[in-house]
């Protein structure tokens, strides 16, 4: 696991220059940041102790990195650790290393020391909201059925609503990511 990341994270974007692509998904990562907050816990001592940081593969279209990436920064507030982020499409070669099935499926966060070694990594989905998405992606027609991309499109856009609202799943991938966080 001793995959060094500096250049990665070196060129990074911070938190703040992330939030600005989200663009289309922008309502539901806002909303979701918004209204979710780190519960104090036994584990903020220990997770603090820490010298870790994220840096965190992610795409503004993507609903799931909707859902997880401001779970993930209200866990760098509440923990005081840095997360960056790079886009998948424009780092590929980056994504290569991290692939999910041999497919490059997002959000990945990879935990790093001290000196951008990976001790950690997390992703691309909770267990939980795993399991939500592929209940509702069994409502979607095989690619060469006529009604596919009328399906499809209904099906993804029923999914974000359900992530922009759905506190159960918020829950669900704040203790997973937690989890990788207290494994790292």
């Amino acid at each position: 696991m001793a995959n060094n990341l500096t250049e990665w994270y070196d060129k990074a974007l911070s938190a703040e220059e992330m939030r600005q692509q989200f663009t289309d998904l922008k309502e539901g990562f806002d909303n979701i940041y918004d209204n979710f907050s780190v519960k104090e816990d036994e584990h903020k001592d220990e997770l603090q102790e820490k010298n870790f940081k994220v840096l965190g593969i992610i795409e503004p279209w993507c609903a799931h990195c909707m859902l997880n990436t401001p779970i993930l920064l209200r866990l760098t507030e509440a923990y005081d650790f840095e997360a960056k982020f790079v886009l998948r499409d424009e780092n590929l070669n980056l994504m290569e290393q991290y692939q999910t099935n041999g497919k490059n499926i997002i959000p990945i966060y990879v935990v790093l020391d001290e000196n951008n070694n990976e001790i950690g990594k997390w992703g691309p989905f909770a267990p939980e909201v795993k399991k939500t998405s592929d209940e509702a992606k069994k409502h979607i027609p095989s690619k060469d059925d006529p009604t596919y991309d009328e399906k499809f499109k209904k099906v993804i856009g029923e999914l974000r609503e359900q992530f922009k609202s759905d506190e159960a799943l918020w829950e669900a991938a704040y203790k997973d990511i937690q989890k990788t966080l207290l494994d790292a």
